[in-house]
């Protein structure tokens, strides 16, 4: 009798435990996706034990969804699971900005603006997609056309670190050097990826091959040449932070370049900077407010035989406040 009521305070206790634990599959809103067992959870956290690193606390804030595993009926000396089959289902993100204003002082300046992001994230695999537009007059004449379009891909082979492949296309329909497509590719890693924090820093090397326009008289120095091409290294960075019980986010992207390369004699490219720094306010989840402050600067020296060299530096700065929708 001892033995029998043994046996059966044994078998109560594997199905209490069978009833608190039980397998999941835990869909992270930054796309990963995390398989183990639900040790306990409450209304904040859930403790998740996974075979290879053991038990985590995963904030109920950075969770996109939670899939529970079946559990096929058995004899109950041998348990037998039969995983529910998943599809990844991937993660998108997208947003919009439009910019549009005017300037009366000693000119009479108007200015139109356009920018769209995509993002979609994958188990492994990150694809995106950034356009820019931007139109200026300044007293009924054209300063500033022109627009730039940023495919990329990036390939996860660890949860933080990534490779990138991408293409940077710009159009100029003023500048001399009208057309620039840049092909590049690298090493990133990402230190955070959540919906209120993002830190990630990528290092590329890549090939960049710059068009100027036939009567920009340039001859002298490019000769019968129309097009130049000139290894470079880079260091981009998008950083992305979301104020804690409030509307506010910090963001900052952009770019550093640096040539390995002279293709001429008589010029020498520097450097290339690209920044935009500034705040975005939510009016509501998906409307907001922005500021920005945009540079881009192309530092490029001139170097002529027995005369002093000279600068002839691109810099354009704009302060910019937009209204868009993030998706």
């Amino acid at each position: 009798m001892a033995k029998t009521l043994m046996f059966v305070a044994l078998l109560w206790c594997a199905f209490c435990e069978a009833s608190t634990e039980h397998n999941a599959v835990v869909w992270m809103k930054n796309g990963d996706r995390l398989t183990g067992v639900i040790t306990q959870q409450d209304k904040d956290i859930v403790f998740l034990n996974l075979p290879y690193s053991g038990q985590v606390q995963l904030p109920r804030a950075q969770i996109d969804r939670i899939e529970q595993q079946k559990l096929l009926a058995a004899p109950i000396v041998v348990a037998e699971t039969h995983a529910v089959v998943i599809k990844n289902q991937a993660v998108r993100h997208s947003s919009v900005d439009l910019t549009a204003g005017k300037k009366r002082s000693s000119s009479s300046t108007d200015n139109l603006g356009f920018k769209t992001a995509f993002e979609q994230r994958d188990t492994n695999i990150r694809l995106t997609f950034d356009g820019k537009y931007d139109y200026e007059t300044s007293n009924s004449l054209k300063k500033t056309h022109k627009y730039l379009l940023n495919p990329g891909a990036d390939y996860f082979f660890q949860p933080q670190l990534f490779w990138r492949n991408k293409v940077d296309y710009s159009q100029d329909f003023i500048a001399a050097d009208y057309k620039n497509i840049d092909l590049s590719s690298g090493l990133g890693y990402s230190f955070y990826d959540t919906a209120e924090l993002r830190i990630e820093f990528i290092a590329l090397a890549g090939l960049k091959r710059t068009h100027f326009k036939e009567t920009a008289g340039l001859e002298l120095f490019l000769g019968d040449r129309q097009q130049l091409d000139f290894r470079h290294i880079q260091l981009e960075w998008d950083l992305r932070y979301l104020w804690p019980g409030s509307s506010f986010e910090v963001f900052s992207e952009g770019s550093y370049l640096k040539p390995v390369n002279q293709p001429v004699q008589y010029i020498e490219f520097r450097q290339d900077i690209n920044i935009s720094s500034g705040l975005h306010y939510y009016l509501t989840e998906r409307i907001r407010l922005s500021f920005s402050v945009d540079l881009d600067w192309s530092k490029i020296d001139v170097v002529l035989p027995r005369y002093e060299g000279f600068s002839a530096d691109s810099r354009d700065l704009h302060q910019k406040l937009s209204i868009g929708a993030k998706f």
